[in-house]
């Protein structure tokens, strides 16, 4: 029986399948690959490379941070971001980090510092270098 996978992010559904073989997932205890029958699980996923399998094919998914859950053979995978590595422009994810970079050195250097703003910057960066990272592979 396959596993159905459903990745969400706060823009709503990125990515769902109900036929998929195996997925693994960059978690903070590191590398975990839930395939049908997986015992449940919930744990907390890392910004990184996701990769789905089905049919005998590999895809491979960027995502930030979030949180993974694993109940009988349907895996929810609650993120901040998520974006399939083909639809990936490397041109513009560039840009938006040096651009979200820029303005993380000005929020810094001023007197009053918004610590949300410094963390949602943190978080463009931080997706930005893992997209790049998955569009080299």
């Amino acid at each position: 029986m396959p596993l159905y996978l459903e990745i969400v992010t706060p823009e709503g559904i990125v990515w769902k399948s109900g036929d998929v073989d195996a997925v693994s997932l960059p978690t903070r205890s590191g590398e975990v690959q839930i395939l049908p029958g997986h015992i449940p699980l919930v744990a907390m996923l890392e910004a990184g490379d996701l990769k789905v399998f089905s049919g005998g094919k590999a895809q491979d998914l960027a995502v930030d941070k979030g949180y993974v859950r694993c109940m009988g053979d349907v895996v929810s995978v609650l993120t901040e971001a998520a974006i399939e590595v083909e639809k990936i422009d490397y041109e513009s994810v560039e840009a938006a980090k040096r651009r979200a970079m820029e303005a993380l050195e000005k929020a810094k250097s001023a007197r009053e510092i918004d610590g949300d703003e410094i963390e949602r910057l943190e978080a463009v960066i931080r997706f930005s270098i893992v997209q790049q990272l998955a569009k080299r592979r």
